[in-house]
């Protein structure tokens, strides 16, 4: 494998696309980006149903081979891309076996329900969503839901190679807006995601004071997968405005310490400019189906603006 044959497919407020990101720029990987806008549909015409009959994003392609979810896109990456740190130590060692648990330990979060959930029942943020998150938390997400299956019904029925595939995202779209339309549940989700930080707090703790390390990451001053993990579960927190319920400085402060210290490390960034980039995305998409002329327009402008603006520093 060469790096130049990676191809991350991927949408950029996808939870699970931003851990696939971070473990690629965390291995200084040289990749291809293949934006998927799940919103359009992307993510469900036949030829992604073919490359990933789950028809969700993240998917790795790595020449013809083809990895899909995020935990295995960190694996394969972490085996296969020899630059940057290991994210995965040696499962046998006592790091390697922490690394593992609190891997799964932030896994067990529900955030599927947390985020539809709160986008749901906006009350529940405690300092508001993020400005991005808005246009989603305003849609009828019933009738998008209703929408997305006659699609997928029509679909199922044009290509009956895929009517399998087709047929499942069907079902998940029946029952997943059962869960997060279910206030008494997302509540419960959301009050058990102070557990699992509780023991995330602790860890911090527990590792500062044992290797006297202050600016810590979850098992030293090793960034792995454990942290990977956590870094994209607090951005989604503080995504739903939510971060002054979980971690303050009055309240888990060493969580609070280590999610500031995530906002200078260089992978996180290029994450959440990504995320912040977005609606820009979303923008030139529409106006490119609209005429790919005025893009090519906008395009040139653009640069013509960056050339002039080197040509004047000299």
């Amino acid at each position: 494998m060469t790096m130049s044959d990676l191809t991350l497919y991927y949408f950029p407020g996808s939870y699970y696309s931003q851990r696939a990101l971070l473990a690629l720029y965390e291995k200084d990987a040289k990749f291809k980006h293949q934006v998927v806008f799940i919103h359009d549909g992307d993510n469900i015409t036949p030829s992604y149903m073919r490359m990933n009959p789950a028809g969700q994003v993240p998917v790795l392609a790595d020449g013809r081979k083809i990895i899909t979810e995020s935990d295995a896109i960190i694996k394969y990456v972490d085996e296969n891309v020899h630059t940057g740190s290991t994210l995965i130590p040696d499962e046998t060692s006592s790091v390697g076996k922490e690394v593992t648990r609190l891997w799964k330990l932030i896994n067990s979060v529900r955030v599927e329900i947390m985020t539809f959930g709160v986008l749901s029942f906006q009350d529940l943020s405690t300092t508001g969503l993020h400005p991005i998150a808005k246009p989603m938390a305003n849609m009828d997400q019933g009738k998008r839901y209703e929408g997305l299956k006659k699609t997928l019904a029509a679909l199922a029925e044009k290509y009956p190679d895929l009517r399998d595939a087709y047929n499942t995202k069907i079902e998940f779209s029946t029952n997943f807006p059962k869960n997060f339309q279910n206030r008494e549940l997302v509540v419960k989700v959301l009050n058990d995601v102070e557990k699992t930080l509780d023991e995330i707090e602790n860890v911090l703790k527990k590792v500062k004071e044992e290797q006297g390390i202050s600016d810590c990451w979850l098992v030293g001053p090793r960034f792995t997968a454990a942290d990977i993990a956590l870094a994209t579960l607090l951005d989604r927190i503080s995504f739903l405005g939510l971060a002054a319920r979980y971690f303050t400085q009055e309240k888990r402060p060493h969580l609070y310490q280590y999610y500031q210290r995530l906002g200078t490390r260089k992978s996180v960034q290029q994450v959440r400019s990504l995320v912040l980039a977005t609606p820009r995305m979303f923008i030139l998409r529409k106006l490119k189906k609209a005429s790919p002329f005025v893009v090519g327009i906008i395009a040139a402008g653009i640069g013509v603006a960056v050339a002039y603006s080197i040509l004047k520093r000299k």
